[in-house]
């Protein structure tokens, strides 16, 4: 029953979100954030998934190339609700 749960989530996050407002997707992947985060080094958003990812890389921020690791990410709790939101509503529209 998990794996089949984490197959529908998974093929939820798939879904169109083109329609989705610029703030709520990642600046580089422009995927729609489920997880944002805060690059205190230069004050962007990401989505914690590719911050992570570009890091296993490069110790720096994608924006200004100042050091970062993954423990500075700061989450961005009122844009991830912003978003749940968003979604809630969308999806309540579609059924």
């Amino acid at each position: 029953a998990k794996v089949e749960r984490k197959v529908a989530e998974n093929a939820a996050l798939e879904e169109d979100y083109d329609d989705a407002p610029d703030e709520f997707k990642d600046p580089l992947m422009m995927t729609l954030m489920q997880e944002p985060v805060i690059l205190p080094t230069s004050g962007k958003i990401m989505d914690r998934p590719v911050i992570t990812r570009h890091l296993l890389n490069s110790d720096t921020d994608p924006f200004n190339r100042q050091p970062l690791t993954t423990d500075m990410l700061k989450p961005a709790t009122e844009l991830k609700m912003q978003i749940e939101k968003w979604l809630k509503s969308r999806r309540s529209k579609s059924k």
